[in-house]
């Protein structure tokens, strides 16, 4: 109503000016001896009041020593599995007469040299169909390896 008013008058409206979005570049180092509480505080400043579904410090941990074995058992070396990446989704399933959605994190960790860091923490909400889990991103090095070892184990090609 007031900027019709303006505009009748021949005076421009004023105009808000669009707040700058907010980019969150982190690399927080996972280690049980890690100093400080910086990812349990960003965990807490995430989450809010939320906590049954969501991760843990410690829930991190576990889920980068779930993605350290399945390197292992990909046959890549540890000084190979620099870049590696890993997505834990926290929450586990419920039951299916569970009819409301859940919150729960989306947690992106890559490997470095001797420790995995973490480069994102999401809150996201879970519907009843939904499950957590750890899935293990490869880059073109580690692919190589890693179906190498398959090859080996399952098949081989006959010449």
């Amino acid at each position: 109503m007031l900027e019709s008013r303006l505009i009748e008058r021949g005076m421009n409206p004023p105009t808000k000016k669009p707040k700058p979005k907010q980019k969150y570049t982190m690399k927080i180092k996972i280690a049980l001896n890690t100093k400080g509480r910086e990812l349990s505080d960003y965990l807490d400043k995430v989450n809010g009041k939320a906590k049954s579904a969501t991760a843990s410090a410690m829930d991190i941990l576990n889920a980068t020593e779930v993605a350290e074995k399945q390197l292992a058992a990909f046959g890549i070396a540890k000084s190979s599995r620099i870049g590696a990446a890993m997505v834990y989704t926290s929450g586990g399933s419920v039951a299916r007469a569970y009819k409301y959605t859940r919150i729960a994190n989306r947690i992106t960790a890559v490997r470095g040299g001797s420790f995995w860091y973490v480069t994102s923490i999401q809150r996201i909400e879970l519907f009843p169909n939904q499950d957590g889990g750890i899935k293990v991103g490869l880059n073109a090095d580690q692919e190589k390896t890693a179906l190498s070892q398959v090859r080996s184990k399952f098949y081989s090609i006959a010449k």
